[in-house]
């Protein structure tokens, strides 16, 4: 009985002794924090873990992925497998993730969890790789993260997003000062070369992308004419010969793999920190619509979103990335959102008038004050017009002169007056808000505006030359008097002379 009680005790120690060292492992939470709304993830457990407590834990080999495993680090053994892992740096498990990722997506393997909630719920203890298989909107970018649960109920893994930006500018010039800035909205002659700026950014896990697909596209409006007159930097440094410029209908699209530029251009050295700008210019055409409407540009850049696409290495045919996930419901690169620029332009109106209403026969010249000289912009010769419609001109001093006269009438003094335009620019597109005549600091009254066309409008009136006499009227009747009273007055000191001449 004695030796019964020993072996039973001997018994419960061993199981006790088994228990404490395998502990059975919970299940976990993971939750993925920074994505976008609507993408979905999937988690591939590459590594079993088994806690064999006091925070230790052992790994082995998944069988689905074992293979895939042993390929992409070069070694044969599981514990091998498992030291070559444990001491990648933190750029190596980025490498090694897209390896292994790039490796799973090749032989069409399904994920051992699926998640539309960003949230996978009641997995098994273990080394996870956890993929984003489908973007949330156009601007996101797939994201590749590994995580050990280490054993915790509810972990949190945070998704580093990065996505590029695109700014588009226009610059905007007072003539008569000579004065520029960059902004949202500007105001040209018809004829002018617009100058514009696009200045874009890339994801912030750049260095983590195996190629780089990168292309502004950018459309005017019929009255804007895109000159081919690109010129792309990258951190200052003149990159236009690496990009692929292609004029188009309307407009034009700008298209680099930044990784072989990166390569083939030595003073460059391109980081999440890195801008790329396009600098050309459009010229205001005969088409460009006058007053609040305005003329708009719009661009958008298309951008690489999947980390382990390998590009073929061509630099002067960068190519178009096609989605390489599980889910096909994608293809093609990401695109940002649209950014806008837009340019107005005016329109100055002068009725020929006299007295009794319209008047023909006069000649018109218009000048602008560019830089303290009066320019030329437009002339009209004399004929039987009576009105005169100086289209697409911009804020700036202006002279109106009469150069040519209608016969029997004066010439007007010249019209001095300056065009003013305010703009809100906290909408997009910036909006007209207001259009003003002015003479120094006071508003000319006989100007009438309207903002929504544009149009400044204004009478100049003609008066007829002072009349001359003519024979047989008033002035021969004045003659007539005023030599009377001279004969008179000669009579009158002649008799006087006489009398005194006597007298002595």
């Amino acid at each position: 009985m004695k030796n019964m009680k020993k072996y039973v005790g001997i018994l419960m120690l061993t199981v006790a002794l088994l228990v404490s060292m395998v502990i059975p492992t919970t299940a976990a939470n993971i939750t993925v924090d920074g994505g976008v709304a609507g993408a979905e993830y999937a988690a591939f457990k590459l590594l079993n873990a088994t806690d064999g407590g006091d925070g230790k834990f052992a790994y082995t080999l998944n069988d689905t992925y074992a293979d895939i495993l042993k390929a992409e680090t070069g070694m044969t053994e599981q514990a091998d497998v498992v030291a070559y892992i444990n001491a990648l740096d933190a750029d190596g498990i980025k490498a090694f993730a897209a390896d292994v990722y790039a490796a799973i997506v090749a032989a069409d393997m399904d994920a051992d969890y699926v998640s539309s909630a960003n949230v996978f719920a009641d997995v098994d203890q273990g080394y996870y790789l956890i993929a984003e298989t489908k973007l949330g909107n156009a601007a996101d970018t797939y994201s590749l993260v590994m995580l050990d649960t280490q054993g915790n109920e509810n972990i949190t893994v945070t998704t580093k997003e990065g996505m590029p930006t695109l700014e588009k500018e226009v610059e905007e010039k007072n003539d008569t000062t000579g004065a520029t800035a960059w902004g949202e909205s500007a105001d040209y002659d018809i004829g002018d070369s617009v100058p514009y700026r696009l200045t874009g950014t890339v994801a912030d896990k750049y260095a983590d992308y195996k190629s780089y697909y990168y292309s502004f596209v950018d459309t005017m409006v019929k009255g804007l004419s895109f000159n081919n007159d690109a010129v792309v930097t990258i951190d200052g440094v003149d990159v236009t010969e690496y990009f692929a410029i292609v004029e188009t209908e309307d407009g034009f699209t700008a298209t680099a793999n930044l990784k072989e530029v990166d390569e083939a251009v030595e003073e460059l050295a391109i980081t999440a920190n890195s801008t790329i700008v396009v600098e050309y210019t459009c010229t205001l055409t005969d088409d460009a619509v006058v007053g609040e409407d305005g003329n708009l540009n719009e661009a958008y850049i298309e951008y690489e979103n999947n980390p382990y696409h390998e590009a073929d290495g061509d630099i002067d045919t960068p190519d178009k990335p096609s989605d390489d996930t599980p889910d096909d419901d994608e293809d093609g690169p990401s695109s940002s959102e649209k950014e806008v620029a837009i340019v107005f332009t005016f329109e100055a109106i002068v009725n020929k008038v006299d007295e009794d209403g319209a008047l023909a026969g006069a000649g018109f010249t218009l000048y602008k004050n560019v830089e303290g000289n009066w320019t030329e912009v437009k002339v009209f010769e004399a004929g039987e017009a009576t009105t005169f419609n100086f289209k697409g001109i911009d804020a700036g001093e202006y002279k109106l002169e009469e150069t040519t006269v209608p016969e029997g009438y004066n010439k007007c003094d010249d019209i001095l007056f300056e065009v003013v335009a305010t703009y809100d620019v906290t909408k997009e597109p910036a909006e007209l808000t207001d259009l003003k005549v002015m003479n120094g600091d006071e508003e000319v009254e006989s100007f009438t505006v309207v903002v929504a066309d544009g149009t400044v409008t204004t009478d100049v009136l003609n008066v007829s030359g002072a009349e001359l006499p003519s024979t047989g009227g008033i002035g021969t009747t004045i003659f007539y008097i005023a030599g009377g009273i001279l004969v008179v007055a000669a009579i009158v000191l002649l008799i006087t002379k006489k009398r005194m001449s006597t007298e002595r």
